[in-house]
């Protein structure tokens, strides 16, 4: 396991993984905030992100990262997690991020096989190797653009391992059905977008509210935050991923 400490109070722990049952090999990328070394006997909520490559490191990611080490470093210990970053996957992204086969653009609906991989093999690694919080309160998950769709998914369908989400300019657009809600207990989750960065995320943001709220979501479980100017890029959602773990993690 290498370290990247560069010049944060976080630490950057890079590890491969295996998604068996696609038999792909793929980095994670593990944040360990301050507060983490600070209090040695405290055991932390977990935060699995999608797209992993592009939440620290420029050379890596897709465009200017999120820069979630510097956002980590200036909150409050009682805000700070860990953070799984789980690399996508090049080509295979649209396929992993998506729950249904979509044949316009050959992706192959890996969604629940994807998610399957973090609740069965990567989680518990995590929790053995981690002083972690393994209980659903404490699981997070979120991503962007695709990302988003996949952790809305996840939040609304798997809501007994994932008890909160970060859903950040959700792709829904390639699966109109995310928002047919059946949940069995409700999670809770932060919903941004912006309403200049494409020209029909106004619509999609005030949807997916309107749909979570038929579904029995209140206002304790919802957080919606529509920008009034972003682009739908890492720059818009590295400024809201502070604000998002600070609402997620208590009520504020």
């Amino acid at each position: 396991m290498s370290s990247n400490v560069k010049s944060y109070q976080s630490k950057i722990y890079i590890q491969d993984v295996t998604i068996s049952a696609l038999n792909r090999i793929r980095t994670t990328r593990i944040l360990l905030p301050e507060a983490y070394y600070k209090y040695t006997e405290k055991h932390f909520p977990v935060l699995y992100m999608l797209d992993g490559q592009n939440l620290f490191d420029p050379s890596t990611s897709y465009g200017k990262p999120w820069y979630i080490q510097k956002t980590m470093d200036d909150l409050p210990y009682k805000h700070q997690c860990i953070v799984v970053g789980i690399d996508n996957g090049g080509h295979y992204r649209g396929s992993e991020y998506l729950p249904h086969h979509h044949h316009k653009f050959f992706y192959h609906g890996e969604g629940d096989i994807f998610l399957d991989f973090i609740i069965h093999e990567l989680k518990p690694k995590v929790d053995e190797h981690l002083r972690t919080l393994k209980d659903r309160d404490n699981t997070l998950i979120a991503g962007s653009s695709m990302g988003g769709l996949l952790s809305f998914y996840a939040a609304t369908r798997k809501s007994d391992i994932f008890g909160k989400a970060g859903v950040f300019s959700p792709a829904f657009w390639l699966y109109p059905s995310v928002l047919h809600l059946k949940p069995k207990s409700f999670s809770k989750i932060y919903l941004m977008g912006s309403k200049t960065e494409s020209r029909g995320m106004t619509h999609t943001i005030e949807k997916t509210y309107w749909s979570l709220k038929e579904a029995g979501y209140t206002e304790d479980n919802i957080r919606v935050i529509l920008k009034e100017r972003g682009k739908h890029n890492e720059i818009l959602w590295g400024r809201q991923f502070g604000p998002m773990l600070k609402w997620l993690l208590n009520d504020e």
